[in-house]
């Protein structure tokens, strides 16, 4: 009996799918959504660092730092959907989350949720043009970033 070629060649990915994650498959949807968290988690620390950086040169508000708060705005409350049950070290995956986020959820969310009004500050100080006001609450932004880091990411990933 003749396989097809097309089966023979995805069997590899296959074997490769399942025990890049531990020898179970992954739920689709918790893929999908540890991916979201990378690109979310890439995307806003590119224009936190832009913005950083901005700051440090010398340099002030201006029309692409207003962009990255607003990126950073606009990607913050997707944070409560990027952390769903197996996503964790648990999945086999490469992964950064602590078990703590899913062991002290109510804690989690709390940091989560100062993230998130801190990111909408952010913007909202951005939007009014104030750079007093938005060159502080990038230091706001970031302790956000760095309580939540501390208790809940691991620093090797």
């Amino acid at each position: 009996m003749k396989r097809p070629i097309l089966a023979l060649a995805a069997a590899p990915m296959l074997v490769f799918a399942v025990t890049a994650c531990g020898g179970k498959p992954l739920d689709p949807a918790v893929k999908k959504a540890m991916d979201e968290r990378h690109e979310g988690f890439e995307a806003m620390g590119d224009a936190m660092k832009k913005i950083a950086d901005t700051l440090k040169g010398g340099g002030s508000l201006n029309p692409e730092l207003a962009a990255a708060a607003g990126k950073i705005n606009e990607l913050a409350p997707q944070l409560k959907d990027w952390f769903p049950a197996g996503s964790g070290p648990e999945s086999g995956r490469k992964t950064g989350a602590k078990p703590e986020i899913w062991q002290q959820p109510e804690v989690f969310a709390e940091k989560r949720e100062a993230f998130v009004a801190a990111a909408a500050k952010l913007a909202e100080t951005a939007g009014a043009n104030d750079a007093a006001a938005f060159a502080t609450q990038v230091g706001e932004l970031g302790k956000t970033c760095k309580g939540c880091h501390e208790q809940f990411r691991n620093k090797d990933h």
